[in-house]
């Protein structure tokens, strides 16, 4: 079983495969929670309840961001993001006691689909056109309140992006 995260300070994707069989998937809402300790062990105690997760062999996260976004991503805002996925990664392998691999988000959608990415269209919605046209979805998603698509699935789709290429990485070894 392979567990895929796309991390970030306010919410955690996850998705649990095996081979191309997804067993959950979803996201944890962190916005409510202050401090990175905090973050950490309320992502992880929500993984731990999770059925999957002792079935657990790899866990592959996506990497944190390593640039500036066109100005709107600071300084401070990278290194927070830093300090908070090895916090998590070192968490989940030592919960897990399994590796942490951390993949390239664009390396991952090259390997799954064929291109990382359409010009003209944000990543996000790129994947998840592209994993909507292979798996039915519709059982994980949440909706908001108001009925909407919650966008916060798509960092669960980013998660399932990481773990299927660790899977399609690990078959041609």
């Amino acid at each position: 079983m392979v567990l895929g995260l796309d991390a970030s300070t306010s919410v955690v994707g996850y998705a649990f495969i095996d081979g191309d069989e997804i067993h959950d998937m979803g996201f944890i809402d962190l916005k409510k929670f202050k401090t990175i300790n905090e973050k950490v062990v309320y992502a992880y105690e929500e993984l731990l309840e999770k059925k999957a997760f002792n079935d657990v062999t790899s866990i592959c996260v996506e990497d944190s961001l390593m640039g500036f976004s066109r100005g709107r991503t600071s300084t401070q805002t990278i290194i927070k993001l830093a300090k908070f996925n090895a916090v998590l990664c070192f968490v989940l392998g030592w919960g897990a006691d399994t590796k942490v691999h951390s993949v390239n988000p664009s390396t991952a959608r090259k390997q799954v689909f064929g291109k990382a990415r359409v010009s003209g269209m944000p990543p996000k919605e790129f994947v998840k056109r592209q994993l909507e046209n292979r798996f039915d979805l519709s059982k994980w998603n949440k909706q908001t309140t108001r009925g909407n698509f919650d966008k916060k699935n798509l960092d669960a789709y980013d998660a399932l992006v990481v773990a299927l290429y660790h899977t399609t990485t690990s078959t041609k070894k």
